[in-house]
């Protein structure tokens, strides 16, 4: 495995008028899963097409050291919009990445295709959401790649197949595997993420490791009518009954802790999510 994966530099997209993304900085730990997490609408969909050139852009963007042209072989991807496969039937669709893709096993993916009890000569436009989410799995799965990236993976499917593809995806870092993944739902990410990175509005608010959030950070409540230097906060949000504040620097845990009536939180994924978008830079 490279040391380097995926190295993202003042990416930027706009559609029209609409700046998508917002000159982001990302890099992705390899043999690790790294998730993208953030509501719809952030940015995430559009930086992973950047990051496999299906559309165009401006900033800095290697994979594994190289132009994704030159290392596309070496990456497998499941998109959010999954209905490249409708024409055709699981079995057909296997038998189309034989021969397109490096390194594709046709007999895992018709593996993976009956563990999701999936018809293999029903034509794939006449299935589920969930359902097509599982052929581009099996798909995916399929290939021994480097990279893996996946665009809301678990989209359609009922819980049960969630927490399969969840440990499957989890599995892949295991075998050493770099993972990129995007993901609305905070519980998802707390299951398998090693790295994530918060996005939203098409900026990169967070970056760091899922463990240790509440070593690393201090959540604390306040009494509504707390008056408190904003320095040094990393949130600060003003909800009916208290105001929410956030830090990571010591000293100013000893300060918030001396103000009357302060309660200090923990800080899970939870909250930490909706600390930061909720008051992203010290905004009330």
């Amino acid at each position: 495995m490279s040391e380097k994966t995926i190295e993202v530099g003042k990416l930027r997209k706009s559609y029209g008028n609409f700046e998508a993304v917002k000159g982001i900085d990302l890099n992705i730990v390899p043999g690790k899963v790294n998730a993208l997490l953030g509501p719809n609408g952030a940015g995430k969909t559009t930086t992973l097409k950047s990051i496999l050139g299906l559309v165009q852009y401006q900033g800095r963007i290697s994979v594994l050291g190289k132009g994704i042209d030159e290392v596309r072989s070496r990456i497998s991807f499941v998109p959010e919009d999954k209905s490249f496969y409708d024409s055709l039937t699981p079995e057909k669709a296997v038998r189309m990445c034989s021969m397109m893709l490096d390194s594709f096993e046709a007999s895992r993916a018709i593996d993976l295709l009956n563990n999701f009890d999936l018809p293999l000569r029903k034509k794939i436009s006449s299935f589920s959401h969930g359902m097509r989410t599982s052929v581009y799995l099996s798909v995916a799965l399929a290939q021994d790649a480097e990279i893996f990236i996946f665009d809301e993976p678990t989209w359609g499917l009922d819980p049960l197949r969630r927490d399969e593809v969840l440990e499957m995806i989890r599995g892949l870092s295991d075998r050493g595997k770099t993972v990129l993944y995007t993901s609305h739902i905070i519980p998802e990410v707390e299951k398998i993420a090693d790295v994530f990175s918060i996005m939203y509005k098409g900026e990169v608010l967070f970056t760091g490791e899922l463990k240790g959030l509440d070593d690393r950070f201090a959540l604390f409540s306040l009494p509504i009518e707390a008056k408190i230097d904003r320095d040094g906060l990393l949130a600060i949000v003003r909800e009916a009954q208290s105001l929410k504040v956030m830090t990571e620097e010591r000293e100013k845990v000893e300060e918030i802790k001396r103000i009357e009536g302060a309660k200090e939180e923990t800080v899970d994924l939870e909250s930490f999510f909706s600390l930061l978008v909720r008051g992203n830079k010290n905004v009330l």
